[in-house]
Formats: structure tokens, C-alpha cells, sequence
């Protein structure tokens, strides 16, 4: 090779290795130009999906739900994720009114839920979470994003948050409702550590920051004001309006700082709530048999205290109105008829008995049978269809044998069997009423008229008994119920209480 030969050849690797770096530099411009970034950093900081869903998802992974798919808007290509694979991902507890799209120094952007087809989430090193809504305005495309609310038009009832008295419901607003209204953020104490170095104590304080608002922000609550808190398990707090409620993701917690209670989930808030509570029968009973009285025990399925005041006002309850206006009593939460039970015979909230699903049968504490048995006295249960519990004592069951529907009349007749056989605690469970109104609703004529027959039963029975009597609905039924029965509502939370002398 010559010497010329040889700088030529060097020159061209030059120029060479020069035009690469030049197209290198171009697609990285040109990336850079369009926005083209696929490449996501090792950290991606959470984006929640909260509000009015089944389940609240934080997300982490761009491709964590849905299809990644390539868009370009206004001369940018991104990476995205359909935003209605994310909120179909959360499940959409009804349907979805509102999206707001919530970034981290609190700017939020509010979008139809109806028109979500072409909007778009994206993750950037620059913007962090992104909104690209290619048909919306451009004041929709917010940025740095850590929260999509949803918003439902707030038909599914269930899942609100209620507040309700014993003659009105007062308040209804879903968690999503609640997170498009003005919140505080509130440092909760959590607690504090105290160390001792060189002599002198060091301490440091825990605080975690909360989304509260008091409940007279919702409604007129006045100074000191009692108030029953319960949660969707079946624990029960009596408090002041003295706490606060947390919107957190999709529920609602309640906070006490000053006592430190929290009761999570909770399923609704009674204002001035009654005295009286169906728990009250276990209290009762045992004091009549520790007394010397013989005790009747009478548990009405599914009789609220709405369906009792509109039977006498009918007429189709004589015996009942004949008796005294019944004492207006606290049920049970979960509506369940087993839960019901279990709280009439134990005296305990669903949280002590166990029993706090309908699926639940063992209860963890003892009963009035047992108690009955301490006492020795003989005791016995009767009720119409299916064992509920497993309880001290082994109940008779009546079953439907002329196919009129109920075996409610067979149950009758057992009774009538068995009322003069020297029980001193008699306890029997009538269940015709929750079935039909299960089948029909609560105030429909068939529930009327199960109604109007088992107060002839009872005004048969109670004649005949010879000692005291205790009568009490039982709210539980299932989600099947026709009406707003299976809900948190006034209609369903109260039922009649009655004893008889």
C-alpha cells in the first residue's frame, strides 16, 4: 500500500465514522423532536385509580393493565394505555359519571365518562403520568398526574356512605362524590418514640397525612351529638361528633385522634340513634330467668319497624297494636338473618358473636341456652325452615309440608305442642314474612297479609303463655330482596321491640 493509498484510507474512515454519528445524532434529535422516549426510568412513582370502584389499583407498570399502544398527538408518539382499560380494571361500581384526573400539586382535570375512547395514559421521565386526550381540550391533558377518581351517578346504594336517623335518610354520597368535594388534610398521630442518649431525651413524633371531613359538613349535626358508627363487618361505635371520616381510596374510615379509635369501612353513621338495640333480648331474657320467670322468646324474620308502623296503620295488625306501641330497636349490620340472630342471642355486635356473613354459623361466645343451662333451666328452640346457627342447643325445624309456601302454619302447630311441656325458656323464630317479602318487597300485599298471619299466631300463643314474653323483628335478609330492605337505610335499620307482661 502506498502512502497516498493509506491516507485516503484513513480519510474515508473519518468521514465515515463521522457520517454515523451524524445519523445517530439526527434519530436522537428527531426522537427527542417527536417525543419518542419508550425507554421508562428504573422508578415510576404511583398512579391510583380511587373513588367509586370495586377495587382501588395503584400502578406502577404502564403495561400493568391494558394494551401499550403507539399514539401520536399534535407531533409527539407516545406509549400509552387506553384510560377506559384502567378505569374497567378498577370495576365500576354503576355507572361511571366522572373521570377527574388528579395531578400532584392538585391540579385536576374533569372529563366526561361517556366520552373516554380516545383518551389515553402515558408515562415520561419529563412528565411523569400524563393524560393524552386526542379529542378533548388541551386543558385535559394534565400532567404529573397521582390519582384518576372515578364518579358514578350514585344509583348503586350500597356502596355509598350513608347517614340516616330513625325517621329519615339524611345523607347518601359515594367515596367518589365525596373526593370531588373539599377536603382536609389532616395529620393523624400515630404515635411517638422517646430515646435517651448522652443524658438527654431525644423524642420524635409520627404523623400520617388524611383526606377528613367532619359530618356536619353533610348534615346539620348539633354539639354533642350522639352518634352510631358502623362498618361493613359488623363492628359498632358509639361516638360524639367529635372525629372525623377519611376518604380513603374507595371507602370511608372513621377517626377518633383523641381516643385513638378507627373503624374502618364504615357502612353508614345513625344521628341520635335509639336507645334500645335487638341485642337487648339476650339481656332481657337472662333477666327474667334469673328472676324466676319463664321466657318467651318470639323472633319475627324480616319485620322492620317501617313494614310494623304501616301494618297497623292497615289494620293487619291487631295483636301488635293491641300489645302497645312497639320500642323502636337498632338492627344489626351486615342485613343478614343469621347476623340478626346471633345478636339476639348473644347480646353482641356481629365483631364479638363471629357471626358477621351469612355464611357464618359458630358462635364464638356463649348464648341464652347456655346461660339457660347455668341457670338449669330447661329450654327449647322452634323455628321455621333451615337451621341458622350452631348454638347449645339443637333446634326443631318445621318445614313446608302442605306447599302453601311458608311453614310458618307447620311451626304453629309445634308450638301449640310444646307450650304447656314446662320450658322455662321457650324460644321460637317465625320466618313467612322475610320470605315474602324477599319474593314481593317490603310493603308489597302479600308481605301484608304473612304479616296479618302471624299476628294471629302470636295473639294465640302469647295468650297461652304464662310468663313473660319477648317479641322482636330481625332485619337480616339477603341482597335479593325486591325494594331498598337489603340496604342502609331508615326503612331497613330499625325494627319493633316489644315486652310483654
Amino acid at each position: 500500500m502506498t502512502k497516498q493509498e493509506g491516507v485516503k484510507r484513513v480519510v474515508s474512515k473519518k468521514y465515515w465514522l463521522i457520517g454515523i454519528c451524524l445519523v445517530l445524532l439526527g434519530l436522537v434529535a428527531g426522537g427527542m423532536a417527536l417525543g419518542v422516549n419508550f425507554r421508562f426510568p428504573r422508578y415510576i412513582p404511583p398512579l391510583k385509580v380511587v373513588g367509586d370502584v370495586a377495587n382501588s389499583l395503584t400502578l406502577q407498570d404502564p403495561g400493568g393493565v391494558g394494551k401499550l399502544e403507539k399514539i401520536t398527538f399534535q407531533g409527539t408518539r407516545y406509549q400509552a394505555v387506553k384510560l377506559a382499560d384502567m378505569i374497567n380494571a378498577a370495576g365500576p361500581v354503576n355507572k361511571a359519571e366522572q373521570i377527574c384526573l388528579v395531578g400532584l400539586d392538585g391540579f385536576t382535570s374533569v372529563i366526561r365518562a361517556e366520552g373516554i375512547d380516545d383518551c389515553y395514559i402515558a408515562f415520561s421521565a419529563k412528565n411523569g403520568w400524563e393524560a393524552v386526550n386526542l379529542k378533548h381540550p388541551m386543558s385535559s391533558n394534565a400532567k404529573l398526574l397521582n390519582e384518576i377518581v372515578v364518579v358514578s351517578d350514585g344509583s348503586c346504594r350500597d356502596f355509598a356512605f350513608n347517614v340516616i336517623d330513625p325517621d329519615s335518610q339524611l345523607v347518601q354520597i359515594t367515596p367518589g362524590q365525596l373526593l370531588t368535594r373539599p377536603l382536609t388534610a389532616f395529620l393523624y398521630p400515630e404515635g411517638k418514640a422517646v430515646v435517651e442518649n448522652d443524658g438527654k431525651e431525644y423524642e420524635s413524633q409520627v404523623f400520617t397525612k388524611r383526606l377528613v371531613f367532619k359530618l356536619s359538613e353533610l348534615t346539620p349535626v348539633n354539639d354533642g351529638e350522639n352518634l352510631l358508627v358502623m362498618d361493613e363487618k359488623g363492628n359498632y361505635r358509639l361516638v360524639d361528633d367529635g372525629g372525623y371520616f377519611e376518604v380513603r381510596d374507595n371507602y370511608i374510615n372513621y377517626l377518633q385522634p383523641d381516643t385513638r379509635t378507627i373503624l374502618e369501612r364504615v357502612k353508614g353513621v345513625i344521628v341520635h340513634p335509639p336507645a334500645a338495640s335487638i341485642t337487648d333480648a339476650y339481656y332481657d331474657a337472662k333477666h327474667y330467668l334469673e328472676s324466676g320467670n319463664k321466657v318467651l322468646m318470639v323472633v319475627l324474620d324480616g319485620l322492620t319497624y317501617h313494614q310494623y308502623t304501616s301494618a297497623v296503620a292497615n289494620g293487619a295488625a291487631p295483636f301488635l297494636e293491641k300489645i302497645g306501641l312497639a320500642t323502636r330497636a337498632v338492627g344489626i349490620y351486615p342485613l343478614e338473618t343469621n347476623v340478626g340472630l346471633a345478636a339476639m342471642l348473644t347480646g353482641k355486635t356481629a365483631e364479638e358473636s363471629g357471626i358477621a356473613a351469612a355464611s357464618d354459623q359458630v358462635l364464638k361466645v356463649p348464648s341464652i341456652f347456655a346461660e339457660a343451662h347455668r341457670l338449669k333451666k330447661q329450654a327449647l328452640l322452634l323455628e321455621a325452615g333451615p337451621k341458622l346457627l350452631e348454638t347449645e342447643l339443637q333446634p326443631v325445624s318445621s318445614t313446608d309440608q302442605n306447599g302453601n309456601g311458608s311453614a310458618d302454619d307447620e311451626l304453629f302447630d309445634t308450638i301449640l305442642a310444646n307450650l304447656d311441656k314446662g320450658y322455662e325458656l321457650f324460644m321460637v323464630r317465625f320466618h313467612g314474612i322475610h320470605d315474602s317479602g324477599q319474593r314481593c318487597g317490603e310493603s308489597a300485599e302479600e308481605t301484608m297479609q304473612a304479616i296479618s298471619a302471624t299476628d294471629k299466631y302470636l295473639a294465640e300463643i302469647v295468650s297461652k303463655w304464662p310468663g313473660k314474653v319477648i317479641i322482636a323483628g330481625n332485619p337480616g335478609t339477603s341482597d335479593q330482596l325486591i325494594g331498598a330492605a337489603a340496604k342502609f337505610n331508615n326503612h331497613a335499620m330499625f325494627v319493633p321491640y316489644w315486652r310483654v307482661k
